[in-house]
């Protein structure tokens, strides 16, 4: 994909599960971002100016779902914002039926760390086109589901991320353990 010109490289974010609560059956995520993403209209990217998001929906017990199945509810969401980084976060309170009850121990064991969203969009604007690449920002949108999956758009969000200092460490990480190992330091 090009963003600006530039070819963009394969990243990976990968972060431990740091926000759980065994007794209350509860995790942060971290569920949608500004990080760009490209659709078969262009390049996407969803404003998190407090304006641009109506949290109505996502405010009101909306569901945590298994791979957006609307027939597949596995929780809760019991809080959610957007933070001064840009970044939508919840609380999410998992059922103890038979299916709620496995995926949480997926997560608590740090199998299931992926997050993806289910919103509407009601308004975006055109910000750029190069070499036939247009970009939009999604400038109105609402949040109505977050939905545990196995590939989500957004690699970026998930379960328990919820400091932007810990992700730029994590990177950092992994960064130096890849220039180790092709390097041999």
């Amino acid at each position: 994909m090009k963003i600006k010109g530039k070819e963009l490289e394969k990243l990976e974010r990968t972060f431990s599960l740091r926000e759980a609560n065994e007794a209350d059956r509860t995790a942060e995520i971290a569920f949608s971002s500004e990080e760009p993403y490209e659709r078969w209209f262009g390049v996407e990217i969803l404003d998190h100016d407090s304006k641009s998001v109506d949290m109505s929906r996502i405010t009101n017990s909306a569901p945590l779902l298994l791979d957006h199945d609307r027939t597949n509810q596995i929780g809760v969401i019991t809080s959610a914002r957007i933070d001064e980084d840009k970044v939508g976060r919840a609380t999410v309170k998992f059922s103890r039926s038979e299916k709620g009850e496995e995926i949480f121990r997926d997560v608590l064991d740090g199998i299931r760390t992926k997050i993806s969203v289910g919103y509407q969009v009601k308004d975006m604007k055109l910000v750029s086109e190069s070499d036939g690449l247009d970009t939009y920002r999604v400038t109105d949108w609402m949040p109505f589901e977050v939905s545990l999956v196995s590939i989500p758009a957004d690699d970026s969000v998930g379960v328990g991320r919820s400091d932007e200092d810990e992700v730029d460490a994590e990177l950092l990480k992994r960064v130096a353990a890849l220039e180790k190992q092709f390097i041999g330091e």
